[in-house]
């Protein structure tokens, strides 16, 4: 048996290529085709390769699924369809005992036509015999095919008795022509049909003729040749890449599981497919493997693992990973498996195979030596047991569920998972409009929600009470109006969302000031008491559109609801959910939102109380001009690596605006986007830069970076959710890049939220971050006159000695921007009311948005978050110009105070040294 040599890094790289092989569906990305590149004529990549051979054959048994192909004789280039046939046969024969026969029905359509005669007449009638040549194809690997076609006569015309002619002649259309018909039905809809995967001929098709095809055999008439020697014959590359869709769509469909075919289950590791030798760019295999990767990205195969040996040179225009040995190979071949590939990665991986004379690494040695072939899932019954269980568990749950079924009560309304008047959304939680913690929060991460939630409810009984009361009493003063909070309060199926954007401080703050609105409310007849219903908006809002639209239908039902507060995250579903709003006239009031989209999408019903990104930005570049912050010794920044997600609105507004405002500092720019996004697109007119596609490409780069210029910063406009494995990242290169410099957006103080300071993550780490608002850094520079921020914290701390929130909300932007945010909306219902005369029947969004519009009488509040400009939208804005904007380290005291604190307190000034930016 071949033996893997045990060159360095081998037990590495090998032990990477175990894990992928038998890695579970559920867990697989696409991989990269690993090319071993040879140089002086040697041969260890060839030795590898065939080891890999040996250690997926094992001891006369198949323990995955493979192909090895050797190289063509000299002189001698192996045409299309031999190659195809030459991995399609080796990888039907090494199908492991007990996972079923390999059928590829898709490939061996294409082969069919490929290798089809030429066919005369008109268009239906050489279709319909190219569909009878694929059918005659069909029936030499379908056995039920072929035993019909013999029922039906065969293919015998003459020499027959009167009997067999009699019986052909009744049997031939039922077991013959009618078959044939539906194999074509099936084909086209194989091919043509929807499913995944299976568009691709469809686009391949409307790639080459401009137009979709109607009818697979109709269509596939184009790649049949009039003359296989001649000049019509089909064009190579054409011929590759149509079978090799096919074939690569086959084979990650025969690595899906169906429910009730055992052996299909038993189909537990990829297909993989060695190569003995690749030889040149311009040689066949060669060409075969560029598009077999090309193909494998198109379709995003996950079933197939491609190792290819002998590599002389390389197409210089196919981009590659490249590992400098096996052992980094190995490692990136670790992290694909923890993380996957992310589309637009490279589909090559070369790695330079070791020296023919190199030593053996003992390391290696003794890892192969105790480890000498690949391990696969076991399974404890054959297919014949498990089909007989699988009847046997399916016919007790159709008895249990008839018996649950008989003695359920038919009258009940509660029938879905979701109460009152919620629904699962894309995340697979409740979302929608819910009363206080009935409908969301369930699960033992979202503690904190669920208490949250429940004081609003709390709150909320107390006001229906009050309000029985005083009409039993035949007391005057304001009927309570409803508030609806907007916010994602779900994070998916075993996501901890409660402190992903600020949701879980959000709602403590709003619920602290609905208890300080309300109990004013109590003690004046002229305020109004307020009502907090809580509607969840899905997973970073992917649910928001669908939820506005209740909160919509809502507001036209109940004419108390008088406006909504949240939209605390930049997201495509938050743009469509104030658009929904707007169209209904409901007045909204922004928490942390900061993009100007949301600005610009809201006009005129949407009010923001945080400060926009050109704001923030503004901050930015003045402190990173300014300010003595760079880890590498004293100074100023010399070199911005700036970090951007280019699918998020926030982050490219953000960095666009920093852009801007930064001057002529050197910038490079970094498109990240987090491994665990949704998938969205490029927001329009995204910021262009370099790409870096994991957390560990990224850190390898700033590293670079930092060891050529030391006075190097990172400014990171990206989500906190990835910052914390960029850093992680860097802890590991602290040997290369013992400190770093990093000035983060307002997104940041998420991560520091999770109770995991970045610091501790990387003690290297010199951090700065902006902040919209935090409560005990206003009331220390603006002294007395901090009077809400005093009121906010006063409240705080009575509830944190029963909950124990926690230091670092009380000091984060989120809560405040709440108090503020309802504080500022209830100013208009009471003025609304006033202006009304105290007519609580006319009271409603519509006289709210008035106030709004014009702008509250006092002309503003000096708020928790310092002072609130209310001129309105009459008086050209939504939003406070010259809104406080805090920049702390990463202990949390303040470097910058920029902004107006008070209506009298406006410092252009910080320290000895820091010139604010004007508004």
């Amino acid at each position: 048996m071949d033996r893997i040599p045990p060159y360095a890094g081998m037990d590495r790289f090998i032990g990477a290529f175990d894990r992928l092989v038998v890695q579970p569906r559920r867990g697989r990305s696409r991989l990269p085709a690993v090319l071993l590149t040879e140089s002086g004529g040697g041969f260890a990549g060839r030795r590898i390769v065939a080891g890999l051979r040996a250690r997926l054959r094992g001891d006369n048994v198949m323990l995955a699924p493979h192909a090895y192909v050797t190289p063509a004789p000299e002189g001698h280039d192996a045409p299309h369809l031999e190659l195809f046939e030459q991995i399609t046969q080796q990888l039907t024969d090494s199908m492991p005992r007990g996972s079923g026969r390999l059928k590829l029905p898709g490939y061996r359509l294409l082969h069919a036509v490929l290798s089809a005669p030429r066919f005369e007449g008109p268009v239906e009638r050489r279709h319909r015999a190219l569909r009878d040549h694929c059918y005659a194809d069909h029936r030499q690997w379908s056995p039920l095919s072929a035993a019909l076609w013999r029922l039906g006569g065969g293919d015998q015309t003459s020499g027959a008795g009167f009997i067999e002619l009699l019986w052909n002649f009744f049997s031939g259309p039922l077991f013959q022509q009618l078959p044939c018909a539906l194999f074509g039905m099936r084909a086209t809809r194989r091919i043509l049909g929807h499913g995944r995967n299976r568009r691709w001929y469809a686009q391949w098709y409307r790639q080459q003729h401009g137009s979709p095809p109607t009818d697979f055999f109709r269509s596939a008439l184009d790649l049949v040749p009039r003359d296989h020697d001649g000049p019509d014959a089909p064009d190579p590359e054409q011929v590759d890449r149509v079978l090799m869709h096919a074939l690569l769509a086959d084979l990650d469909a025969a690595a899906r599981p169906r429910r009730f075919n055992p052996w299909r289950r038993r189909r537990s590791t990829r297909f993989v497919v060695l190569f003995e030798e690749l030889g040149p760019a311009d040689s066949r295999t060669q060409r075969f493997v560029r598009e077999l990767r090309t193909a494998s990205a198109d379709l995003g195969t996950t079933s197939v693992f491609v190792v290819a040996a002998g590599v002389r040179s390389l197409a210089a225009r196919v981009p590659d990973i490249e590992p400098s040995d096996l052992a980094h190979a190995g490692a990136e071949l670790d992290l694909i498996l923890e993380s996957g590939m992310r589309t637009g990665r490279p589909s090559g991986m070369t790695v330079p195979a070791p020296a023919e004379d190199e030593p053996p690494d003992e390391r290696a040695a003794y890892w192969l030596r105790h480890q000498p072939r690949l391990v696969p899932p076991a399974h404890r019954f054959s297919p014949g047991v498990e089909v007989v269980s699988t009847a046997g568990s399916m016919a007790l749950v159709l008895v249990v569920l008839a018996g649950l079924f008989a003695w359920r009560p038919l009258d009940r309304d509660d029938r879905d998972d979701c109460a009152g008047k919620t629904f699962l959304g894309t995340d697979g939680t409740c979302v929608g409009v819910a009363e206080g913690a009935k409908g969301f929060g369930r699960s033992k991460d979202d503690q904190g929600v669920r208490d949250a939630l429940k004081m609003i409810e709390a709150q909320n009984s107390e006001v229906d009470t009050a309000t029985r009361d005083k009409e039993a009493a035949g007391n005057g003063g304001a009927r309570p109006r409803t508030v609806v909070y907007l916010g994602p309060l779900s994070g998916g199926r075993g996501a901890q969302d409660p402190v992903r954007g600020g949701t879980l401080p959000e709602l403590r703050g709003l619920a602290l000031a609905q208890a300080r609105i309300n109990q004013l409310a109590r003690s004046s007849h002229d305020r109004v008491p307020l009502r907090v219903l809580t509607a969840n908006a899905g997973d970073r809002f992917q649910d928001a559109e669908k939820v506005a639209q209740q909160i919509a239908q809502l507001a036209r039902r109940d004419t108390s609801v008088v406006g909504v507060v949240g939209f605390g995250q930049s997201r495509p579903g938050t743009l469509d959910a104030i658009k929904v709003l707007n169209k209904a006239g409901i007045p909204m009031v922004g928490t942390s939102g900061t993009a100007a989209e949301l600005l610009r999408t809201g006009r005129p019903y949407y009010f923001q109380m945080a400060p926009t990104n050109a704001r923030l930005a503004q901050v930015m570049a003045a402190f990173m001009r300014q300010a003595r912050t760079v880890a590498a010794g004293p100074g100023t920044a010399q070199r911005i690596e700036l970090v951007a997600d280019p699918t998020d609105v926030y982050s490219n507004d953000l960095a666009r605006e920093f852009l801007q405002s930064a001057g002529r500092v050197p910038t490079t720019v970094w498109e990240h986007t987090p491994q665990d996004d949704t998938g969205g697109a490029r927001v329009p007119g995204a910021v262009r830069g370099s790409l870096a596609t994991s957390a560990p490409d990224l850190a390898r780069h700033v590293c670079r970076a930092v060891v050529k210029t030391p006075r190097t910063a990172v400014v990171w406009t990206a989500r906190a959710n990835e910052f914390t494995a960029f850093l992680d990242e860097m802890n590991r290169l602290s040997g290369e890049c013992p400190r770093l410099t990093v000035l983060g957006g307002d997104d940041v103080t998420n991560s520091l939220l999770q109770g995991q300071h970045p610091q501790r993550r990387f003690p290297g780490l010199a951090l700065y971050y902006i902040a919209h608002g935090s409560a005990p850094e206003l009331r220390r520079a603006a002294g007395r006159s901090a009077i809400e921020a005093q009121e906010f914290l006063r409240a705080y701390d009575r509830e944190n000695e029963r909950h124990q929130w926690g230091e670092d909300m009380r000091a984060d932007g989120h809560p405040v921007l709440a108090w503020d945010a309802l504080r500022y909306l209830s100013e208009a219902v009471d003025e609304a009311r006033a202006a009304l005369g105290g007519n609580e029947d006319r009271l409603g969004p519509s006289q709210v948005q008035s106030v709004l519009y014009q702008g509250l009488g006092g002309g503003g509040f000096n708020g928790a978050t310092g002072r609130v400009d209310a001129a309105g939208a009459a008086g050209g804005g939504r939003f406070t110009p010259d809104k406080l904007v805090f920049v702390l380290s990463g202990d949390g005291r303040a470097k910058a105070v920029c902004g107006a604190m008070t209506k009298t307190l406006n410092p252009k000034k910080w320290g000895d040294r820091f010139d604010c930016p004007a508004a």
